[in-house]
């Protein structure tokens, strides 16, 4: 296996089970905007969101480059990616679940759509347990060495 075989698997590794991001886009006057946005589906490198088509996240991401933020612990994931818009009610209805329920209605809904990020690259930084991390910072700080810790940018 390559190192950039692995490096990808590793980035895998650590987006699997993520359920939570923050799901960043561009407005059309170029400024950044986040908000969290609940992962409904990982297929290969396409993460898979239900949400509204009148919430600006919609068309601030059709066709556009957006980034995912992920951090579990001392791990963190960034995801950069394009999205695409589906109004498929068969696949809305195999992707709901109760949390949809509660603040979309049902997948019939017009306003419901699915939105797809299409990962092109991703990194991921690891700085190991609470109490490594203090001690490696110290001894970056003294010796003025760069902290240890995991670190990869992957091309997808």
């Amino acid at each position: 296996m390559t190192d950039h075989d692995e490096a990808k698997a590793e980035l895998r590794k650590r987006v699997e089970g993520q359920r939570f991001v923050m799901f960043t886009t561009a407005t059309a006057e170029g400024t950044l905007t986040s908000r969290p946005m609940t992962v409904q589906e990982v297929d290969g490198w396409t993460l898979r969101f239900i949400t509204q088509d009148s919430n600006t996240v919609t068309p601030e991401s059709e066709g556009k480059q957006v980034n995912l933020a992920f951090m579990d612990g001392g791990n963190y994931v960034s995801l950069s990616g394009t999205g695409s818009v589906s109004r498929d009610v068969q696949q809305k209805r195999e992707l709901w679940d109760r949390l949809n329920e509660a603040y979309a209605g049902e997948p019939e809904d017009p306003d419901n759509v699915i939105l797809d990020v299409h990962v092109d690259e991703g990194e991921y930084w690891d700085g190991g347990n609470p109490v490594a991390r203090v001690v490696g910072l110290a001894k970056a700080a003294i010796t003025g060495d760069p902290p240890s810790g995991k670190h990869a940018a992957v091309d997808i």
